[in-house]
């Protein structure tokens, strides 16, 4: 069934070019239980590598949950990516509030000094809609991000804050997103996650 997607390669031919701040949604036949489906927001380009978070999946656990000493906090951690999957990664719109923080585009951060963090959050001084908490982030070596752009394997989309923070929850983050593109990338959204079913 791969073979139906070729229709739409005009889609890749013109695509943006990758870097921090960009959407990634993987192709709809993409055959990997970590990245199906995945959207990811880039927050880390160049020659020596690529991060990102995929910003969809939510886990069933608070970070208060799965941390010694986190303060209590109406937030759920979500799940950025295979790598480092132990550690704990934040992305917010709290910018200088956190030393060290990292502007990843305009009015989007990541990391900044935990104990300010937690303080913060102790004191109510961070909204749940300010900030996303992630178990592990997803990474790919020097060139490897180049090489899976050149197969078709992503979608590159500019970000919109709402995809991240606010009161929307996108549950099919992935459909979401390509309704919003159109044309083709409509049609794309509507494609079965297993042809063979069908």
């Amino acid at each position: 069934m791969k073979e139906n997607f070729s229709d739409f390669s005009s889609i890749f031919a013109k695509q943006l070019k990758p870097d921090k701040g960009i959407l990634l949604l993987a192709e709809p036949f993409m055959d990997s239980p970590e990245f199906g489906r995945a959207v990811i927001l880039l927050t880390e380009y160049s020659q020596k590598g690529c991060m990102g978070f995929i910003i969809g999946r939510k886990l069933n656990i608070s970070p208060a949950q799965a941390i010694d000493d986190f303060p209590v906090f109406n937030s759920m951690l979500y799940y950025g990516g295979p790598v480092s999957s132990d550690q704990l990664f934040y992305l917010h719109t709290l910018g200088d509030k956190l030393e060290g923080s990292v502007e990843i585009l305009p009015g989007v951060y990541m990391g900044g000094d935990f104990e300010t963090l937690k303080a913060l959050i102790k004191e109510k001084m961070i909204a749940p809609a300010q900030i996303r908490f992630f178990a592990g982030y997803s990474g790919w070596k020097a060139n490897q991000l180049n090489k899976e752009l050149k197969e078709n394997s992503w979608i590159v989309t500019p970000m919109q804050n709402d995809y991240l923070f606010g009161n929307k929850e996108h549950k099919n983050l992935w459909k979401v997103i390509l309704r919003n593109m159109g044309g083709k990338y409509s049609m794309i959204s509507e494609f079965p996650e297993n042809p063979s079913l069908n």
